[in-house]
């Protein structure tokens, strides 16, 4: 089903669910970006999560430099993305004055996120986010997503927990993004709670590929809540801070030799018959 490109230069094909015609397959590639940002590009559709960091944050992961340039200019890998996705308000997911340059360099994308998330961007950038039609908040409600389409993809917003305590009022959004005959999963900082995802209205849901914060990988409850709802074909493991990132490699090598941790601007182009 998918083949690996690292940095878009060398292939290898990894499973057997490749389609034997080119005619009958849908190409989509997934481009990491830092931490869990990753970006979607189908022909004539382009759909960034998670996308707009660009400087280290706490422990994690900005942007490398050449991306950065890009970036800034809207240009190269961040050329032509038609919808913008946030799942919530940390920083190391979505950095409000770089949110800002980016939409007001990006004059064909779309913003779909939280009112947290644009309440922040206000503070940078208030005439941009107040007169732009191309900012929109939505609110997903516990088991009622939220439906966008744009430029031929499908993206479903569910509101899922982040946690507890100090976290449990953070809106964090999950998206099923349906592009290029394919079904994308990405969770943003979910908790690792089978509850959270059943009151999102996740159960039931199959995903193609997805995205899934590196500790539920960890001894604990997080690989039961995988198996339960995110045992897509091909799992990627995001969110792990540079530090830390050698260490995951040997984990999940050994323990989820499936599951797959890119490299930031790592590329995989998943093929749908």
């Amino acid at each position: 089903m998918y083949c690996v490109i690292r940095r878009a230069a060398e292939a290898l094909v990894l499973g057997s669910l490749l389609a034997a015609s080119p005619a009958a397959q849908a190409d989509v590639t997934i481009t990491q970006l830092a931490n869990g940002g990753v970006i979607l590009s189908e022909e004539g559709s382009r759909v960034m999560i998670d996308g707009m960091v660009v400087e280290p944050y706490s422990i994690y992961a900005g942007l490398p430099p050449q991306a950065a340039a890009d970036f800034a200019a809207a240009s190269g890998l961040f050329a032509g993305v038609d919808l913008v996705l946030a799942s919530h308000r940390h920083h190391d997911h979505n950095q409000p004055a770089f949110a800002c340059e980016f939409m007001q360099k990006s004059s064909g994308s779309e913003l779909v996120t939280s009112a947290e998330v644009v309440g922040l961007m206000r503070e940078k950038c208030r005439s941009f986010v107040t007169g732009s039609k191309r900012v929109r908040t939505v609110d997903p409600q516990p088991g009622q997503p939220v439906v966008v389409e744009k430029a031929g993809g499908r993206v479903t917003l569910y509101r899922l927990s982040h946690g507890k305590r100090k976290y449990a009022k953070i809106e964090n959004f999950a998206h099923l993004v349906e592009l290029g005959g394919l079904r994308f999963l990405h969770i943003g900082d979910a908790a690792m709670d089978p509850e959270a995802f059943e009151l999102a209205g996740l159960a039931g849901v199959e995903a193609d590929v997805a995205f899934i914060p590196a500790w539920f990988f960890q001894p604990g409850p997080g690989a039961a809540v995988v198996e339960a709802y995110m045992d897509a074909p091909l799992k990627v493991a995001v969110q792990v801070p540079p530090d830390e990132m050698a260490e995951a490699r040997r984990f999940l090598g050994e323990q989820y030799p499936e599951v797959r941790l890119l490299d930031p601007l790592t590329e995989i182009r998943v093929t749908a018959p």
